[in-house]
């Protein structure tokens, strides 16, 4: 079997500060990181993961972008389209569960530039659900998507660079690795 490269990127925060953490893998090895920061309920999380990828000495191998979830740092909505067209990776987007749009809407109404995080929401398009998770998807069809993810996970549900860049990025923030991706 062919080993394809995934990158998987997660976020952790607290009041003062949110990073954002990559994690590269090939098969069951991790070959590399990256990290940045961005604002709390910013409008950042799309162009410095774009910036991430772009300068990534592993952006020609890179088979799919891995993110968990759409919203970083509270609700800093990454626009998974525009990551896919900028970088010319496709984009997955896992979920453990079906996100409540009703909850969701309610949390960003009353944030500055609302009808924008909604407008940036709205085009990450459909949710799917595959096996036991939901996914969105941009730059792939759902069909490819499924190879993707079943090529990428080593144990339980969801792939294994995307399961890294979580405990990487909670320990950064919170010292050790916190919770369940």
């Amino acid at each position: 079997m062919k080993l394809w490269r995934f990158l998987g990127i997660d976020d952790s925060f607290n009041e003062r500060k949110c990073c954002i953490f990559g994690c590269i893998t090939s098969g069951n090895y991790v070959e590399g990181f990256m990290y940045d920061e961005i604002e709390i309920d910013g409008f950042d999380s799309t162009e410095k993961i774009v910036k991430m990828v772009l300068k990534s000495k592993f952006r020609e191998q890179i088979k799919s972008i891995f993110l968990g979830g759409i919203t970083f740092g509270g609700f800093n909505i990454a626009d998974i389209q525009e990551i896919s067209i900028k970088t010319g990776i496709p984009v997955i987007v896992i979920l453990r569960r079906r996100p409540d749009f009703d909850e969701f809407f309610n949390a960003i109404r009353n944030l500055p530039d609302a009808e924008k995080r909604y407008e940036i929401a709205l085009k990450a398009g459909k949710i799917y659900k595959l096996r036991d998770i939901f996914v969105q998807i941009a730059g792939i069809n759902l069909s490819e998507a499924e190879k993707l993810i079943n090529a990428s996970i080593i144990k339980g549900k969801i792939p294994e660079a995307l399961r890294i860049a979580h405990l990487a990025a909670s320990a950064v923030i919170h010292g050790e690795s916190k919770g369940r991706v």
